[in-house]
Formats: structure tokens, sequence, C-alpha cells
């Protein structure tokens, strides 16, 4: 089981698996943003944690979203940090 203590250690566990965190409005969130990845089809959630998390199907792959993880200007600014432009780990 994983554990978080904050925003900014869901965005590690998402750049830890080679994922990229981004700003997402998941179902009834009514146009908040929070954090969420992409997952391939056929690759499973390990690294991530699933308490809190919401899977939408997109056909050839997943969003996963942590609608309680909020997405700031802060989470920007350090994912900013860990992610170069074309959003591989720097």
């Amino acid at each position: 089981m994983m554990i978080l203590n904050t925003t900014m250690d869901l965005v590690d566990a998402i750049v830890n698996r080679e994922l990229v965190p981004f700003a997402y409005s998941g179902r009834f969130m009514y146009g908040q943003d929070c954090v969420a990845c992409v997952v391939d089809e056929g690759s499973d959630m390990e690294g991530l944690p699933k308490e809190g998390a919401t899977v939408d199907n997109m056909g050839k792959g997943y969003v996963v979203y942590w609608s309680r993880a909020e997405w700031t200007d802060g989470v920007q600014e350090y994912v900013d940090t860990l992610l170069d432009p074309s959003g591989k780990a720097k």
C-alpha cells in the first residue's frame, strides 16, 4: 500500500513510473483540475496509489485521476522542474 502525504508525492509516483502527470477535469469535477496520468492498455497501476484513484477508459488506454489532488500553479511549477518540455524526466 502506498501512503501519500502530499500532491507532490503523487506527482513523484507518476514520474517514477515514467508517466506524465497533467491537469485533468474528471467526471463530476465541474471544471476543477486534478492530477492525472495516462496508463497504456495492458499496463497496470503498480507504483501508483489506488486509494482515491478514478479510471476512465479511453479505448487504447486509461486516464487515471485523483480528484482530491488539486492541480494548482504550485503543482505545475513542480512538474516543470521534473520534466522537460517534451514530457520526459530531466
